[in-house]
Parts: structure tokens; sequence; C-alpha cells
């Protein structure tokens, strides 16, 4: 149990690492960026990593033998945590858009929306840090939690064959 432990810890640590990575990569608000966004191929690493992370919580589930009652309470507390950071993202990056909106405001005189929509919508350079943060980061854990779990609450399929 301890190896599942610590090998949870070290690609959390570093899923973390990535996200901070891919943070830093944010264009400065108000500036042009033409390079499309490096930071993606960060992300390429993080999915293989979060898969790894739902297999080892679905091990550690499996020997702290956890009953279906607190199995659907960490469901319920998983779920609430995911919805509350989609939440507060959610506005993180309305007020972002603002920063981004006055900045523009400041270099050039004025602030397309349009222009505003499109470098803030999608995974974009612009937006990284707003995606990539401390409070998305938890909200992956939670999310592999969240799945782990999920693998008890569904029905096992019978594996006897009927002729």
């Amino acid at each position: 149990m301890k190896v599942i432990k610590l090998f949870l810890l070290c690609i959390s640590l570093l899923v973390f690492v990535l996200f901070i990575g891919i943070n830093q990569m944010t264009a400065v608000p108000g500036s042009s960026s033409g390079n499309g966004n490096p930071a993606l191929l960060l992300l390429i690493l993080v999915i293989p990593l979060f898969f790894v992370m739902v297999w080892l919580w679905q091990r550690l589930i499996r020997q702290y033998g956890l009953s279906r009652r607190a199995i659907m309470i960490g469901l319920f507390l998983t779920f609430i945590h995911i919805l509350a950071g989609i939440i507060y993202q959610r506005l993180a990056l309305a007020n972002y858009r603002k920063v981004i909106e006055i900045a523009l405001i400041e270099r050039y005189g004025y602030a397309d929306q349009q222009y505003l929509l499109d470098i803030t919508s999608g995974l974009t350079i612009h937006v990284n840090n707003q995606y990539f943060n401390v409070n998305t980061f938890f909200m992956l854990i939670s999310f592999s939690i969240f799945i782990a779990f999920i693998w008890f609450v569904l029905p096992a399929e019978k594996s006897e064959k009927k002729i």
C-alpha cells in the first residue's frame, strides 16, 4: 500500500509541475501571439498520467475496503468539489477577460469584443493560466477520485456465460 501511495504522490507532483509549467506559458494580457499554444505539448503528458492516477486511486480504494456507503459519500463530495471548482473557474475567466480588455484598451485605445472572445475561448495561449492552475489541479485530482469511485458503483459484469 505504501508503494501505491508513494507512486500516487509522485504522479500528482509531476502533474502539478506540468500544470504550473503550462500556467507560466500564458501570454501577457494585451499582447498578441502567433505561435499557437506550445503548452498543449505538455498537456499531452497529463492525459495518460490522469488514467494512471485513476487506476492507482481505484487500487487504493480496493485495498482500504471502503463500504458502499463511504464510496457514495465520496462520490457526492468529489462531485460537489468539481462543481464548485467549475463555478469558480467560470467566474475567474470572466474576471480575466476584463483584465485582458483593460490591457487591450490601454494598448490600442479600444477592445474588440469578438477578438477578446476569440483569444479567451478554447485552449489558447491567452488563457493557459485559467485552465491550468492550483484550482484546476485539485479539480483533476477530485475527478480522478470520482472516476475511481464510479468504478466501484457500476455493477460488475458477470463472467457467467449463458448457453
